[in-house]
C-alpha cells in the first residue's frame, strides 16, 4: 500500500511542475530534491559544503549502488536551455566528496556525497554552476528518471558589503535624469532593480506619513510601502505605472500593484519592474510576482512626476512627494536599465552586475564610497551620480545573497 501511494505522490508533482518532459512511468531514482527543479543552490560563505543524495520513488528491495558525479559537459546545453550565462566553477575552487553513494535495502533515500566550495576562489557577480549527475546504477531493476538525472549545483558567492542607512532622515538624488534631454525619459524597455532592508514602518496608516517612498517618480512610476490611505505600512505598493505618450499624463495608462504580503524588519529584499514595451512584470527575490499586458504599449518616464510637479520630483531613493516621505531603512543597490532583464539575468544579479553591461543606464552601490563632492558614483561612467540629502550613515557587513 505504501509503494502505491509513494507513486501516486510522485505522478501528481510531476504534473504539478509543467517544466519537465513527459514523465517516467513505474519506479525510478532521481537527484533529490530535483522533481520541481533541476536547479540547487548553494550559497558559498568561506568554506561550505553541501550534501547531494539520490532519492527511490519506492523503497527498495535491494541495496542499490549509484555513481554520482560531475558532469561538465552539460553546461553549455544547460545555459541554452535557461538563458543563462554560467561558468564552471575554476580548478581549485571545489572538490567533491566521493562519487558512490548507497540506497540500502528498505528504504529510498541515499547516502550522500559533499560538494564543497571556497568562496575565497570566486569571483563576485559571477554565476557558477556544476553539474552533478547520476551515471550508474547497480543492483535492482530501478531506471532513472530522466528529467531529473543531473542536479544543476548554482554556486553564489556570498559577500559582505555595506549599505547606506537612511533612517527616514535622508535620501539621494539623481539631479542628470531631470530636463529634456534626460536619458531615461522615454524607455521603451526597462528594469529597475533594488534592494532594501526595512528597519522600521510608521504606525500611522492614514496619512502621507505613513509612506515610506523606496525609488522612482512620485504619482508616475514608483515603489513604496504603504499609501497613506489605511493600507498597511509594511506592504510594498508599485504605484502609478504610468506608460504612453511623456508629454501629457492623459494619454498614459496606468497600472497599480501590491504584493500582499506583509514584511516584517531586519530582511533583505530585491525588487525589480521590467518592461519589454508591451508586458510589466513585478519581481521579489527574482521571484515574478505580478504580471499585465500593457493596454496600448508605449514608453516609460522616469525623468520626472506628473505634468504641474516641479522639477524636485524627478527620479529618487528614498523620498517622494517632494522631500517627504522618507524610508527608515537600508540600501545596498538601486540600477536602472533600458532593457528587458530575464528571470534568469535577475536571479544571477541579486548582489552584482558588470558595469558595463549591455543596456546599464545607472548603478548605483550604497557601499560609503562617495566622491568628493560627496556623491555616490554611477559605476556605469555614465556620470549619473547620486546625490545625498539629508542625514545619511553607512553601516558594515551586511551578507548578500541574504
Amino acid at each position: 500500500m505504501k509503494k502505491y501511494t509513494l507513486l501516486s505522490l510522485f505522478a501528481l508533482l510531476l504534473c504539478m511542475t509543467g517544466c519537465k518532459e513527459g514523465p517516467d512511468f513505474g519506479d525510478a531514482l532521481y537527484v533529490t530534491g530535483t522533481l520541481t527543479s533541476s536547479n540547487v543552490r548553494f550559497l558559498v560563505d568561506g568554506q561550505s559544503s553541501i550534501g547531494l543524495t539520490v532519492t527511490s520513488t519506492t523503497k527498495t528491495d535491494t541495496d542499490v549502488k549509484i555513481v554520482l558525479q560531475p558532469n561538465p559537459g552539460l553546461i553549455d546545453e544547460f545555459n541554452a536551455s535557461t538563458g543563462r550565462n554560467c561558468q564552471l566553477p575554476p580548478e581549485g575552487s571545489y572538490t567533491v566528496e566521493g562519487t558512490e553513494v548507497i540506497i540500502d535495502a528498505g528504504k529510498s533515500q541515499s547516502s550522500q556525497i559533499k560538494v564543497s566550495a571556497n568562496s575565497d576562489k570566486l569571483q563576485e557577480g559571477v554565476s557558477y554552476c556544476l553539474p552533478v549527475s547520476i551515471t550508474s546504477v547497480e543492483g535492482g531493476d530501478l531506471k532513472v528518471l530522466e528529467s531529473s538525472r543531473t542536479a544543476y549545483v548554482m554556486l553564489t558567492k556570498v559577500i559582505t558589503i555595506k549599505a547606506a542607512y537612511l533612517a527616514r532622515k535622508g535620501c539621494f538624488d539623481i539631479p542628470s535624469f531631470g530636463g529634456e534631454d534626460s536619458p531615461v525619459k522615454a524607455l521603451g524597455q526597462m528594469t529597475l532593480e533594488m534592494k532594501v532592508l526595512p528597519v522600521s514602518f510608521p504606525t500611522s496608516a492614514s496619512s502621507a506619513n505613513g509612506i515610506s517612498s523606496l525609488c522612482g517618480c512620485e504619482e508616475n512610476f514608483l515603489f513604496r510601502f504603504g499609501d497613506g490611505a489605511g493600507n498597511p505600512t509594511n506592504k510594498l505598493q508599485f504605484v502609478k505605472g504610468s506608460i504612453g505618450a511623456a508629454s501629457h499624463p492623459d494619454k498614459k495608462d496606468h497600472y497599480e500593484s501590491w504584493v500582499e504580503k506583509e514584511f516584517e524588519t531586519g530582511h533583505w529584499l530585491h525588487f525589480a519592474a521590467v518592461y519589454d514595451g508591451q508586458y510589466l512584470r513585478l519581481y521579489l527575490d527574482g521571484e515574478q510576482i505580478h504580471f499585465v499586458e500593457t493596454r496600448n504599449g508605449g514608453t516609460i518616464n522616469l525623468s520626472m512626476a506628473y505634468d504641474g510637479h516641479t522639477w524636485e520630483d524627478t527620479f529618487a531613493i528614498g523620498r517622494s512627494a517632494g522631500y517627504a516621505r522618507f524610508f527608515d531603512g537600508y540600501i545596498s543597490e538601486c540600477r536602472v536599465w533600458n532593457v528587458a532583464r530575464t528571470t534568469a539575468e535577475l536571479e544571477d544579479g541579486i548582489c552584482y552586475v558588470d558595469p558595463t553591461s549591455e543596456g546599464l543606464i545607472s548603478y548605483w552601490r550604497f557601499d560609503g564610497e562617495t566622491q568628493e563632492d560627496g556623491t555616490v558614483l554611477d559605476m556605469t561612467g555614465h556620470g549619473h551620480n547620486a546625490k545625498p540629502y539629508g542625514d545619511i550613515t553607512y553601516v558594515d557587513n551586511q551578507k548578500c545573497p541574504f
